[in-house]
């Protein structure tokens, strides 16, 4: 019995709309109520590069520039008024929960699984780690994803039309624009899918799918050249993308390939290889993340860089193989409690990010600047931000003519940067004092410090708990 069979049955046997709408709503409740509780813990919005695209947006609202295009789209919000603070807590909850849904739909529809399967892939997908860890911060490649997992459900190889075509080709200029390695697997899924239908002997489709492979390449090279005056050529992707080989480190290398694959997926793991099946998306889309993330250890001599990335990006692969090994176990009674223990484990490795409990997870340092102990942070403590937020509005009310601010990069200056339109000079490893011996060169009329309290000589105008806003000199 094939896919679509499978699934016309089970849409015959469940055909009751009172049950088929509580489905579909318990696949969107679950990963909403999952990804809002950080958010829920935390006045400012979380994510160590949530910031930085406010940063960015609030810069590309003064140019012409398309690129980075998740940052122009906030760019254009932000002139309309829209506070962008407030949409980052809400757009990341949204993103992750359609990410989770539509993966649930495809299992439905495409794949022919029923809904009480569906539900442990809602779950698994809900408190996968590597899902929460880029819905975290990662949100223009979090965005590009759920145009992808849209572009699949629409699944244009077998329900193909002139109206599904043109959806399709605005999804994939999306994703172009978006995120380059999200790109990067949907073009190796067009390209296999045009291979599927040379082999059909489907002349309609394969231009299609050559249509999907190349105008987004097209588009991006359009976008790079009204940006940057440039485009992205083929030597610069090469020198962008490999990583030169070092032979004394190539143990390090290795070591710190598979610790980091152990650490994020040690409980996915042993149930993939069990649950694995072809599927004409899923596939290309593990093979070439996989790829990229071995060419590490293969062949050091010309691998990808940032191979951490491509190894988090298999985690929508991953969790449908993780899924399904768990479904074939749930067919037989005996085997429930096995299941229950296999989803309690997966819960607990994510419920722990949520900022809830202690993470339920294997020690190890890989964690520390890739995969945040809690969710709850973003470039400092929540507290630490809230207090930030608060000295720069004191400033904005106390400053005039050239004043300045001295903080700490990346802690405190970009809520700063964002929020203020005053020069900044900001410090990391050191204290600040050259930072403010750099600033009264400059001549500042006032220099504002925001550091912790006992540590800055100057006069302290504003505390909170921890941190304290300081005046070291006015020149009038």
């Amino acid at each position: 019995m094939n896919i679509r069979d499978r699934y016309l049955i089970n849409t015959l046997i469940t055909s009751n709309p009172a049950k088929t709408r509580i489905f579909y709503l318990t696949c969107f409740i679950i990963p909403l109520i999952v990804r809002s509780i950080p958010e829920l813990l935390s006045k400012p919005p979380i994510g160590f590069d949530t910031v930085i695209y406010l940063v960015q947006a609030k810069q590309l609202s003064s140019t012409p520039s398309m690129l980075p295009f998740f940052s122009k789209i906030l760019s254009i919000l932000y002139l309309s008024g829209i506070d962008l603070m407030l949409l980052m807590k809400i757009i990341p909850v949204i993103v992750f929960t359609l990410i989770v849904f539509l993966s649930c739909l495809y299992a439905w529809r495409r794949l022919g699984w029923r809904r009480s399967e569906i539900i442990i892939l809602c779950l698994v997908m809900s408190f996968s780690t590597a899902m929460l860890r880029a819905s975290w911060d990662l949100h223009r490649q979090s965005l590009a994803t759920l145009f992808l997992i849209l572009y699949m459900n629409i699944d244009l190889f077998v329900y193909f039309s002139k109206r599904a075509f043109v959806t399709s080709f605005i999804l994939v200029i999306l994703v172009s624009l978006l995120h380059e390695i999200v790109l990067a697997v949907l073009s190796i899924m067009n390209i296999y899918l045009m291979l599927l239908s040379v082999k059909e002997r489907s002349f309609k489709k394969t231009i299609a799918f050559l249509t999907l492979v190349s105008a987004p390449v097209m588009i991006y090279e359009l976008a790079m050249y009204a940006s940057y005056s440039k485009f992205a050529l083929l030597t610069d992707i090469f020198e962008d993308l490999l990583s030169r080989f070092e032979p004394s480190g190539y143990q390090n290398v290795v070591s710190h390939a598979v610790g980091i694959l152990v650490a994020t997926f040690w409980y996915i793991l042993p149930l993939s290889p069990l649950g694995f099946f072809h599927d004409r998306h899923l596939s290309p889309w593990l093979l070439l993340t996989l790829s990229a993330y071995l060419s590490e250890v293969l062949t050091p001599f010309m691998s990808i860089k940032m191979a951490e990335r491509w190894m988090l990006y298999m985690m929508v692969p991953l969790a449908f193989y993780a899924s399904n090994a768990l479904r074939k176990l749930s067919t037989s009674l005996n085997r429930k409690v096995p299941v229950f223990i296999a989803l309690t484990i997966i819960s607990l490795n994510g419920f722990g990010m949520l900022g809830i409990i202690q993470p339920f997870r294997l020690p190890s340092e890989l964690y520390i600047g890739f995969i945040p102990s809690t969710m709850v942070f973003s470039t400092s403590k929540p507290e630490h931000v809230e207090e930030v937020i608060e000295f720069t509005r004191v400033i904005k009310n106390l400053s005039w003519g050239n004043a300045c601010i001295v903080t700490h990069d990346p802690w405190f200056s970009y809520w700063v940067q964002y929020l203020t339109d005053l020069k900044i000079y900001t410090f990391s490893k050191t204290g600040p004092d050259p930072a403010i011996s750099e600033a009264e060169t400059e001549e500042c009329n006032e220099i504002y410090v925001i550091w912790f309290k006992g540590q800055v000589n100057g006069e302290l105008i504003s505390k909170g708990n921890e941190l304290g806003l300081y005046r070291v000199q006015t020149v009038k």
